[in-house]
């Protein structure tokens, strides 16, 4: 087996979000999607504690990093 195989970015979108909803409210996946009746992006994350609005997907993915430890502010 592979190394990889383990990993949740080869898993199906699915098994992904089934995994993420059983974590129990920690940090393990976030999304940065449009708005359907605005201009502009919102941002959340899988812990539930967590929501920004986001002018474009760069800077949601940025505060999402923020959020998560992975990048200083």
């Amino acid at each position: 087996m592979d190394d990889h195989d383990e990993s949740a970015l080869h898993e199906k979108p699915l098994e992904f979000m089934t995994s993420i909803a059983n974590t129990g409210g920690y940090c393990d996946g976030q999304a940065v999607l449009p708005y359907e009746d605005k201009a502009g992006y919102y941002a959340f994350c899988s812990c539930g504690n967590w929501r920004v609005d986001a002018e474009s997907q760069e800077a949601g993915l940025r505060l999402a990093r923020v959020h998560t430890g992975s990048v200083s502010v």
